[in-house]
């Protein structure tokens, strides 16, 4: 025969003693009409008991009886603690502060003061046109511009090869142009 499904829930937390009292005199009711659930029952508390832990020892029972007073007092040894840090730091910090306030106008005093800038002298919009003009003619012009033009200059048209003699224009006519391997 086995036990009442219903009831199964209710003997396992019977047999540990974790039922309310009315649920549990609801359970003992139940287990004097059914043997089944009775067995049952018996079978889980002889399995529980198993489980159980030992009585507590005296040494035990002493330490769990100071464990609210050595908690109290290591939290309040804690909290001393704490409370002497924070006063330390906060007159140090204290300390400081005076010594910055009485020692910050000599600070000062000795601190030469910036020199003051040269006042800004505006330039024509003439000049700047014209800087601006040749910075462009210089950004122009090409520095192998002259080289090349004389290599490839056309003898007949130029009247300065004229006073070359004959070996000056031999040379640049053989030499040769920048940029072209030999």
């Amino acid at each position: 025969m086995s036990a009442c499904r219903d009831q199964d829930e209710s003997l396992t937390l019977f047999a540990a003693g974790a039922l309310e009292p009315e649920e549990e005199a609801r359970v003992r009711a139940h287990l004097e009409s059914c043997a089944a659930c009775r067995s049952e029952a018996e079978a889980h508390r002889d399995v529980l008991g198993l489980a159980a832990l030992p009585p507590p020892s005296a040494r035990e029972q002493a330490v769990m009886a100071a464990l609210p007073r050595t908690a109290v007092g290591t939290w309040r040894r804690e909290q001393v603690q704490k409370a002497a840090r924070m006063r330390t730091t906060g007159a140090l910090l204290a300390a400081a502060a005076v010594v910055l306030f009485a020692l910050g106008p000599v600070v000062q005093r000795r601190v030469a003061p910036p020199a003051p800038l040269a006042p800004q002298v505006e330039t024509p919009a003439s000049v700047v046109e014209e800087t601006e003009s040749e910075l462009e003619q210089w950004a122009l012009t090409d520095p192998l511009s002259d080289a090349l033009e004389l290599s490839y200059m056309d003898l007949e048209d130029a009247e300065d090869v004229a006073g070359l003699s004959e070996l000056e224009l031999e040379e640049l006519l053989s030499s040769p142009i920048p940029g072209e391997t030999l």
